[in-house]
C-alpha cells in the first residue's frame, strides 16, 4: 500500500481523522509524539534555549532529550549513549517509522513523519490546519474546555511542535511550509468525515499510480 503522514495543529482534529483514515486504508495507526500536557510544559524552556546559541550544546540537549523520553520523538539527529541518558531507545522511533513504511505502510500522526519519510514516493503527506479561533472553539467542543484553557493549550502545543521541527530539521524550513505536503485541509471548515474521505481517496490515487509504474 503506502504510508500517510499527518501533521496537525492543535484543534485541527488529527486524533480523530488519523485513526479513521487508517481504518479506511486498512493500515496500522501510529499516534502523535507530543502530548498536549507535555507540550505546554516544554515550549517555554525549549524556545528560550533555542534562542540562546551559547547553550545549544547543553540546555537544548537536556530539554529535548528529556522530552524525547516522554514523547518517543526522534527526528533524525543521532544521539550518543551519553546524550540519551535514561532514554537509550529514542533513536529507535525514527528507525521504526521507516520500518513501517518499508513493511507496507501506516498512517502516522505527528512524530515528524513528514520529515522522517521526506522524499519517498510511497508516502503521502497531509497537513490539517484552520484558523486559530476556529481551532480553539473546536477544541472547546471536543475536549470540554473553556476558552482560556483552549487558548493556552493551542499556543503552547503549536509552539512546541514548531520548535521541535525547527531544531531537528533546520534545513527543511518552516513546519507550516505548504511545499512539505501533498494535501492541506482546513479541518475546521470541512467536516471530519469529508476530510477522511478526501485523504483516503487522494492516498489511494497516489499509491495506485505507484502500483502501475
Amino acid at each position: 500500500m503506502g504510508t500517510v503522514t499527518i501533521a496537525a495543529t492543535y484543534g485541527a482534529g488529527g486524533s480523530l481523522i488519523g485513526p479513521a483514515v487508517a481504518k479506511r486504508l486498512k493500515l496500522p495507526f501510529i499516534d502523535r509524539a507530543i502530548p498536549v500536557e507535555l507540550a505546554e510544559k516544554l515550549h517555554g524552556p525549549l524556545v528560550a534555549a533555542l534562542a540562546d546559541e551559547s547553550t545549544a550544546g547543553s540546555t537544548v540537549g537536556r530539554v529535548l532529550n528529556s522530552a524525547l523520553g516522554f514523547t518517543g520523538l526522534f527526528a533524525g539527529v543521532p544521539l550518543g549513549d551519553e546524550q540519551r541518558g535514561v532514554v537509550p531507545d529514542v533513536g529507535a522511533t525514527e528507525h521504526a517509522i521507516r520500518g513501517l513504511a518499508d513493511a507496507g505502510g501506516a498512517v502516522i500522526l505527528g512524530r515528524a513523519g513528514v520529515f522522517v519519510l521526506k522524499g519517498r514516493p510511497d508516502v503521502f503527506h497531509v497537513r490539517l490546519d484552520g484558523g486559530v479561533e476556529a481551532r480553539r472553539h473546536a477544541a472547546m467542543e471536543r475536549e470540554g474546555l473553556d476558552y482560556k484553557s483552549a487558548t493556552r493549550l493551542q499556543q503552547a502545543t503549536d509552539q512546541a511542535r514548531r520548535s521541535y521541527v525547527a531544531h531537528f530539521y533546520p534545513r527543511a524550513g518552516a513546519w507550516e511550509d505548504p511545499r512539505h505536503y501533498h494535501l492541506i485541509l482546513d479541518s475546521t471548515a470541512i467536516s471530519i468525515d469529508t476530510c477522511v474521505e478526501l485523504i483516503t481517496r487522494a492516498a489511494k490515487d497516489v499509491f495506485g499510480r505507484l502500483a502501475v509504474t
